[in-house]
This record gives C-alpha cells, structure tokens and sequence, in this order.
C-alpha cells in the first residue's frame, strides 16, 4: 500500500518484485501506468547518467516503430536495441514516383498457423505515391507482398488500424475537382475511399466509397475504428455507423486478392496493376 501511494518511497528493484507478484494487475492500465512509472524512477535517479553514443539526419521525417528508426522515407532502417544502432539496411534511393506516403508496422499473431514462412517475421506495410500497397521485411526491406489498390480514380494517402494487428484500412485523399472542373459545374459525387484489408495472411475485405449522395456536402474526413465507421463534417458533427453491418448490407461482391475478376465491363486481376481493386461496397 505504501508503494501505491508513494512509489518513489522505495527503489526500483522493490517496485520490480511487487510487480512480479501481481501487485499492479487489477487492469492493463494500472499496469501501464506503474511500468511508465518504473522507467521514470530509473531516468530521473540522481545516479543516472546519459552519453551521446550517435547522431544521425534525415532529409523527411524520421519515423520510429518497435525498436527499429526509418530515415530517409523508410529506405534505411536502424536497429536501437544494441548498444549502439546498427543499419539493418539501406536502400538505393527512390525516385518520387516510389515515394512511401505511410506505413504500419505487422507482427506475427501468437499461436496461428500462417501460409508463408515469412509471415512469422516482422513486416512493414508501406504505401506509395502510385497507390501501391507493399509488404516489406522489416529486417530486410525486401518486397513480400504487391497489392495495386486503383488507378487515377483516387489517390490514396493513409493507413491505420481499425483492429490492431488484424484488420487495416487504406484511406484515399479527400477528391476535389480541378479549378477548370468547378467551373463548368462538372459534379463529382465521390469524396473518400476505405479500403479494408485482413492481415497475415493478406486478404481483401472490401472498398467502401464515401459520396454526397449518402452522407452529404459537408464531409470533412472519414475514419474505420474499432468496427465503427466515423464521418467527421464542417459544422463540427460526428456520425458513427456500424462498419460491419454496412459491409454485409451493401457489398455487391466479394472479391479474393489475385482472383481473376469481370466487373462493371472490366476484366483483370483483383490487386494487380492496371485494374487495382473494385469498389464493391456502396450505400444506397
């Protein structure tokens, strides 16, 4: 009891031990809480003391996921677990149309049994400037995976978790029409499109389209969290739908990752380049 209400009365091995037997378990986040409290006692002691062991500069931003450093918009991953960093590797560099938008990083699930060897490792999931979505080694940086997601129709931008490690979506940029559209009064009912993937093994679920139509002008940015579909508008409004309930009321089809496909007059191959993949959730 002592150690709950004054942590910083007894040292950090103590604290160890009572963590050891149970003593922070009644939730995840007082577990949390007392581990960040833990790391806190050993930074902040009087007897800590830092070193500057390496340096480095990037010309994009530097992004940072479960001991590994991306550089150089995630050409060169560092590992920061040994002593000091070390390049896992370092690719040539990339010309813009190869230019990475976003990435997540996939761990193997526990206790499934997966079809490829390489889905045990770690992997990166990246997207491209051209809308491709990669899976890259996160060891290596070699290409596990190829999916092509859409031609010009859209461009997409973002990746996010709707359920961590298990299902992703792929968000497009917001569609606005050219100047020179606008005024001729062409009208453009497409706003934003989600595409929804299965991990490990990759697998698509579906590609739903956000429109004027359904849900209006004023849309300002969509969302998939948590199986909850998330509309944002103008006037400060949040809508919240079921994800799942919209998928099986409205999917017109199916469709498998390599399968060939013939859909609305076009024949090709489900995320392969030219055709991508078909919009095939639409609210009516």
């Amino acid at each position: 009891r002592a150690a709950s209400r004054a942590p910083g009365a007894h040292n950090v091995c103590r604290l160890l031990a009572r963590r050891a037997h149970g003593f922070y378990a009644r939730d995840a986040g007082v577990a949390h809480r007392r581990n960040l409290g833990l790391l806190r006692e050993i930074m902040c002691q009087e007897s800590t003391k830092f070193k500057n062991v390496w340096t480095t500069h990037s010309a994009s931003p530097i992004a940072y996921e479960r001991g590994r450093i991306y550089l150089d918009n995630y050409q060169c991953c560092i590992s920061s677990i040994a002593q000091e960093p070390r390049i896992l590797y370092q690719k040539p560099k990339c010309s813009k149309s190869e230019k990475i938008e976003d990435a997540l990083l996939l761990e193997c699930p526990l206790g499934e049994m997966l079809p490829s060897p390489s889905d045990y490792k770690s992997s990166l999931i990246v997207l491209t400037v051209q809308n491709w979505l990669l899976r890259l080694s996160a060891d290596s940086g070699e290409i596990l995976e190829k999916i092509y997601l859409a031609g010009s129709c859209c461009k997409f931008r973002y990746l996010s978790w709707d359920t961590p490690q298990e299902v992703m979506v792929v968000k497009s940029a917001q569609n606005k029409l050219p100047a020179a559209a606008r005024q001729v009064s062409i009208q453009q009912s497409a706003l934003f499109y989600l595409a929804v993937f299965q991990v490990l093994p990759l697998s698509f679920i579906g590609m739903l389209e956000i429109n004027k139509k359904i849900f209006g002008n004023s849309v300002t940015d969509v969302a998939v969290s948590n199986g909850i579909l998330i509309v944002m508008y103008s006037m400060g409004l949040v809508r919240l739908y079921n994800f799942q309930a919209i998928s099986e009321q409205f999917m017109e089809q199916p469709f498998d990752l390599g399968h060939e496909f013939n859909w609305n007059g076009q024949v090709g191959v489900v995320g392969k380049y030219p055709f991508g993949l078909p919009c095939n959730i639409k609210i009516t």
